[in-house]
């Protein structure tokens, strides 16, 4: 492999590209946006600044496409798990559990990446933020049953339980990762325990709203 004088690696060949992003995801998971330079990934990825700067514009775009790639993997994750031509029952919704959990498990540099930044995007990185949520708030409805209601009233409330009820499915699955990383408040436990709390936390939630239904 060719490399400059002082042992970096050449900026032009196409997979560099990949390459970088790749540091940057590293770097911005444990440093954060603030406090990363374009020197810091550059270092991580083993070339020199320039290389960074003939690939991307910048640091803002390079964390806006390491959150691209943070997002897609997961995109792709749950879609494998629970395609949305599948109904959306109790076994699919463990299937995507399970699933999340394992990436969380292969992939620690973008887990901690999405821990870091979903909470502060702003600009492109929000856009993208936002349109994830969108696309898992919706299939998430999935798992709650249809209802009639007999007034606008009722149907006002039976909204914002649905909407409650399918951000927290969403945030017992992904949230939770940042509880049991390393000095959270769960990391002590063991983990296959917590998985399965998170399983039957998401599987009551789901039968809370459908009592809910009933009950109506």
């Amino acid at each position: 492999m060719a490399t400059t004088p002082h042992g970096k690696q050449p900026a032009h060949r196409p997979s560099r590209r990949q390459h970088i992003i790749g540091a940057a995801v590293r770097v911005f998971g444990s440093k954060g946006f603030a406090e990363t330079s374009v020197q810091d990934i550059a270092d991580e990825a083993q070339v020199v600044p320039t290389a960074v700067y003939y690939h991307f514009d910048g640091k803002e775009e390079l964390l806006e496409l390491s959150m691209r790639r943070v997002f897609d993997q997961l995109n792709a994750v749950v879609e494998e798990a629970r395609p949305e031509t599948e109904p959306g029952d109790a076994k699919g919704l463990v299937r995507v559990i399970d699933a999340v959990w394992d990436w969380v498990e292969s992939n620690p540099d973008e887990a901690r990446l999405f821990q870091v930044q979903i909470a502060s995007a702003n600009g492109n990185v929000k856009a993208l933020r936002d349109e994830f949520e969108q696309r898992h708030i919706q299939r998430a409805y999935d798992y709650l049953p249809e209802a009639t209601t007999r007034s606008a009233r009722a149907a006002r409330s039976r909204h914002a339980a649905q909407a409650l009820a399918v951000r927290t499915l969403i945030s017992t699955t992904m949230l939770v990762t940042a509880l049991r990383a390393e000095g959270g408040p769960l990391a002590g436990l063991p983990q296959r325990s917590v998985q399965q709390a998170v399983r039957s936390t998401a599987l009551r939630i789901v039968a809370a709203d459908q009592s809910a239904v009933t009950q109506g």
